[in-house]
């Protein structure tokens, strides 16, 4: 025990990535019966400031990114460029889908990044900010939906469509925007009719055709 006289204080905020290392630290040096108490005393001061602060989410806390015009706009250039190039014959309609798909997933990350600085400069206490970042509820992407943009979604057929949608959901979607949205929600529904249906179709051929073999040594020599 004569390391813990040596630890020191480090005055920081603590995600969920840091609570990891410190508790592997704590097993590593101290074992588990004193990381058992030091986490007893964690989950204790976390209920307690979880009661007093009293987080709650409004839509005013959702902070839209400031650069997002400019960003949109620049891709909307080169998407019409792309399609220029397409139209005179310079680019293959498969090769133009993977460009534009390249030109709004670029877009859509680097938005992704500018959330977490735009929340630490104009507001760190932010409701939102606190709760996916620390890795209490909700995470990056789901964030980055709320105040950057949705960005591209998959056709039912699991195809990227290269028309994405440019507003958050704290804009709100146009009426083609949220038509696109939708895709990802009927997509789960109809996938999980249909492989129910085929898991049931292909158990009942298998006992079908099984259905006379009995097994009467350990190993029946089938593998």
């Amino acid at each position: 025990m004569a390391e813990r006289a040596n630890l020191v204080f480090h005055n920081k905020e603590i995600d969920g990535t840091a609570m990891k290392l410190l508790i592997s630290r704590l097993i590593d040096h101290f074992g588990m019966g004193y990381t058992s108490h030091i986490l007893d005393q964690i989950k204790t001061l976390g209920f307690h400031q979880a009661t007093t602060t009293s987080i709650s989410l409004g839509i005013e806390d959702l902070l839209t990114i400031p650069s997002k015009g400019w960003l949109v706009q620049d891709a909307e250039q080169q998407s019409f460029l792309l399609e220029k190039h397409y139209y005179y014959g310079v680019v293959h309609v498969v090769e133009k889908l993977r460009q534009s798909v390249e030109i709004w997933y670029a877009t859509s990350e680097y938005l992704k990044q500018e959330t977490n600085s735009n929340f630490q400069i104009t507001d760190p206490s932010n409701p939102v900010y606190l709760m996916s970042f620390s890795g209490a509820r909700g995470n990056a992407s789901q964030v980055h939906q709320l105040v950057g943009m949705r960005g591209l979604m998959a056709d039912p057929q699991g195809q990227m469509i290269d028309l994405p949608i440019q507003s958050n959901l704290r804009e709100g979607l146009s009426l083609t925007e949220y038509i696109v949205s939708c895709y990802g929600a009927r997509k789960g529904v109809v996938d999980t009719a249909v492989r129910t249906a085929d898991a049931g179709y292909l158990t009942r051929r298998l006992v079908e055709v099984v259905q006379h073999i009995i097994v009467r040594r350990r190993d029946c020599g089938t593998i």
